[in-house]
């Protein structure tokens, strides 16, 4: 026995035979009696019978089917899913589209006097001067994010600008840490800063603004 061919006590598909039917009878979830009934519709003319009479005996199976919860699920699906994205250009136009944010490294420091005003803050017994700074630090890095234009950036533009100019001795022990900001507030940082050909390093500029935050934040909290 060929090891193509089915058993003989196993009853072949009444769509074995016919290879155009095999992809339609898939979709129908192979239902013999249904591929019986659409081998009867194909055979009637040669077989004499009358056309007319078995397309009436037979109902409309597109209409059917795709009336099955299942194909209906389908059919909805994949009409939502080639109807919900939207393209690029179309988010351009209707102004949807994100700002860009850009991923830098910077180095977070500090000017002594505002490390020293952590020790004026409520309840600075409790923890460490480290842990305040993290504290600190990932609300700056929040606020930072938020930023995206020369408006917002307003508030912290004097103090940017003096922890820019201080020198290297007035400045505590930095840290690197990884921050995100839109480009069109980084763009800004730098024309804040006297630096509109963007010749400083951008982490340079980003780290001004990213202490001036955090230095405004400590002087908020503290007792005076």
């Amino acid at each position: 026995m060929s090891r193509f061919r089915l058993p003989a006590r196993v009853a072949p598909s009444p769509a074995a035979e016919e290879p155009g039917l095999q992809n339609s009878a898939a979709r129908l979830r192979s239902s013999r009696e249904v591929q019986s009934r659409i081998l009867a519709e194909r055979r009637a003319p040669e077989q004499g019978g009358n056309v007319e009479g078995v397309k009436a005996q037979l109902p409309d199976m597109t209409t059917e089917h795709l009336a099955d919860p299942e194909f209906a699920g389908k059919r909805e699906g994949e009409s939502r899913q080639s109807q919900s994205p939207a393209s690029p250009p179309e988010c351009a136009a209707s102004g949807l589209a994100k700002p860009r944010k850009e991923k830098l490294v910077v180095l977070f420091r500090l000017p002594l006097a505002a490390e020293k005003q952590l020790e004026q803050i409520p309840g600075a017994g409790d923890v460490t001067p480290a842990y305040m700074l993290r504290a600190f630090a990932k609300e700056a890095r929040a606020e930072l994010r938020r930023l995206l234009a020369e408006d917002d950036l307003a508030p912290h533009v004097d103090e940017a600008k003096r922890i820019f100019t201080m020198a290297a001795s007035d400045m505590a022990v930095g840290e690197p840490m990884t921050v995100y900001a839109q480009g069109s507030a980084i763009r800004a940082m730098h024309a804040a800063l006297d630096d509109p050909w963007l010749i400083e390093p951008r982490a340079t500029i980003v780290g001004a603004f990213l202490a001036a935050i955090a230095s405004q934040l400590i002087e908020a909290r503290r007792v005076r």
